[in-house]
């Protein structure tokens, strides 16, 4: 291995977590599965979620702890690993897009359990 592969070249520095979160995905955000975010920066994150699911190369998580809901898209994928760039962010009780209703519907029903 070389000194260039040791090199981070992450825009933002990342932290590591062990945050619950849930992908969506598919039309209507109909498909979906929980995840933990491995570590979080700025500008992306790294998911643990079973390999079984085909990630799409853009879906939407939400992290449950704190209701904040990412536009993603997939940067690399490696068995259970999945690393994401954010496209966009925002509170998902403030976030009033159509497409997010399926993510709002289990924000509120996990929040209440």
């Amino acid at each position: 291995m070389t000194a260039q592969n040791d090199i981070d070249r992450r825009e933002h520095p990342r932290e590591d977590t062990n945050l619950r979160a849930r992908v969506f995905y598919g039309q209507g955000m109909a498909h979906w599965a929980d995840c933990t975010i491995v570590d979080l920066s700025k500008g992306g994150a790294r998911l643990q979620i079973s390999a079984i699911y085909p990630l799409p190369p853009r879906f939407v998580v939400l992290q449950l702890n704190g209701g904040m809901v990412y536009d993603v898209r997939t940067r690399w994928r490696r068995g259970d690993m999945t690393g994401v760039a954010f496209d966009a962010q925002s509170h998902i009780e403030t976030n009033t897009e159509e497409r997010l209703t399926a993510a709002r519907h289990a924000w509120h029903a996990l929040k209440a359990a």
